[in-house]
């Protein structure tokens, strides 16, 4: 895989330096797609934040009365 890896770099360097329109292309490509890559990225971040700090925020609220209820439910089975 690095060879590969490595023929793909010098490949583009290639491309560059020889001033070929597929580079440009391969370069307008890239950066499209890291544009939705990082909005992406920047959401997740965001909904990860927000979902951590609401089911802390849950738990505190409730977290003891289930606990609760998942004792009396167990001591019910028993029974």
């Amino acid at each position: 895989m690095k060879n590969i890896g490595t023929l793909a770099i010098i490949g583009l360097i290639a491309l560059y330096f020889l001033g070929s329109p597929i580079f440009d292309n391969i370069v307008g490509m890239t950066v499209r797609v890291i544009h939705f890559l990082l909005i992406f990225y920047v959401v997740w971040i965001m909904l990860f934040d927000f979902f951590r700090s609401m089911r802390k925020k849950l738990g505190e609220k409730f977290g003891l009365q289930i606990k609760r209820l998942k004792r009396k439910i167990f001591k019910l089975k028993r029974l």
